[in-house]
């Protein structure tokens, strides 16, 4: 489990797997070209701390 795995489930009462498709989706969009840490601050308003966790 990534730290923005936990941290959406905590602070998003998401499930574990609402989690990951959050993290999924936004992986995909990074690779389509999207700018990660764009999408961390106006998706989740995080801050790039997360960067590596929908890198990889």
């Amino acid at each position: 489990m990534t730290e923005l795995q936990s941290v959406l489930m905590r602070r998003d009462d998401m499930s574990a797997e609402e989690a990951l498709d959050t993290i999924d989706d936004l992986r995909r969009r990074v690779s389509e070209g999207e700018n990660p840490e764009e999408l961390l601050h106006d998706e989740l308003g995080l801050e790039p701390d997360y960067l590596f966790d929908i890198l990889y």
